[in-house]
């Protein structure tokens, strides 16, 4: 593995307690699923974690026909040692079950504890009006899970805790932080000339996201055990209230895509905060590779073949620079105490 390693990831992982020029490491995957969760809709965690290597069995995660798997070793054994930890919410309303395994993976190589937390997929525009909301709640109950299992509890170190997230997850995981979506510019999203990618879906299904519950809308998310949060593309980021974010509990890092987003020129100006581009990435180079009959296959399926619009090079560079980028500010944001 520490071959595959280069600059600032192979950096972060010799730097974390337990690992040594030399050592032998691999990552290591588990499942947790909690039925009874998050308002009785479940909570489903894939957990990547540095482990020995030499045990568990061979895995490719997430390979399906259109996107290429991310090789772990299921149940191997966690490096000895208090890690940090990072919550992953990947994805939109309708992305599947570990479309951020390459990314969690990456973050695993490079020392951390990355619990990627799936809901489950809304079966149609009705079930998917609350996901504004509920997205951040499962990132807490998904916390509160871990915090208090046995096995995993003494294997987090809960002074070094991430949120990370891309698309509606990048949403979430800035509300954790505090940020609050403005009930008013919410629900006229769709028709601005930012709109969410969900929206024709939604007026298909004869759903208007402007009937989301408020009271859920705008209840604080806040957690103070986060302590750094990584936003990736967020949607809605011109909705977010200014001033929530400029009274954020932890540090932020927001990545965008190579073309600029509406509110990223407004949110730099007015919280500081600034959107650090991704060179070359579109929204769907955030997926993980493609399989080389993956475009051929959505075409014929209906489905949308831009998913698998980039080269294999192109998307490997997007994804080198972004796991780079959030290691080195995770680092910074969540520093060794010993």
């Amino acid at each position: 593995m520490l071959a595959r390693l280069t600059g600032l990831a192979l950096a972060a992982l010799l730097a974390v307690p337990g690992y040594a020029a030399g050592d032998k490491t691999g990552v290591g995957v588990s499942s947790m699923i909690r039925p009874e969760a998050n308002f009785g809709r479940g909570v489903s965690m894939t957990i990547w974690y540095p482990a020995q290597t030499g045990g568990g069995a061979s895995e490719l995660v997430g390979r399906n026909a259109v996107f290429e798997g991310t090789p772990a070793q299921r149940e191997a054994s966690p490096v000895p040692g208090k890690l940090p930890l990072v919550l992953l919410s990947h994805g939109g309303r309708r992305s599947a079950e570990q479309s951020g395994a390459w990314l969690a993976a990456r973050l695993a190589e490079g020392g951390y504890i990355v619990a990627e937390v799936s809901g489950q997929r809304p079966r149609d525009p009705a079930s998917a009006l609350g996901e504004i909301w509920r997205r951040p709640a499962e990132l807490g109950q998904a916390l509160d899970l871990l915090l208090n299992d046995p096995d995993w509890q003494m294997r987090i170190d809960e002074t070094r805790v991430a949120v990370a997230g891309a698309a509606l997850g990048g949403t979430a995981a800035m509300m954790l932080a505090g940020g609050a979506l403005d009930q008013g510019a919410y629900m006229l999203n769709c028709w601005t000339a930012h709109p969410s990618p969900d929206c024709l879906w939604f007026s298909e299904g004869g759903i208007d996201p402007a009937d989301v519950d408020p009271q859920a809308l705008t209840l604080p998310r806040r957690d103070a055990r986060v302590r750094a949060v990584l936003a990736i593309a967020p949607e809605y980021l011109a909705e977010f209230r200014p001033e929530s974010l400029s009274e954020r509990s932890a540090e932020m890092r927001i990545f965008g895509l190579d073309q600029p987003a509406s509110g990223e020129l407004r949110l730099a100006a007015q919280t500081g905060i600034e959107v650090q581009p991704l060179e070359g990435a579109a929204l769907y180079d955030l997926f993980a590779l493609c399989t080389p009959g993956g475009a051929k296959l959505l075409e014929e399926e209906g489905g949308d073949p831009a998913l698998c619009g980039s080269t294999a090079e192109a998307r490997a560079a997007v994804h080198d620079q972004l796991a780079e980028g959030a290691l080195d500010f995770l680092n910074r944001a969540l520093p060794q105490t010993n």
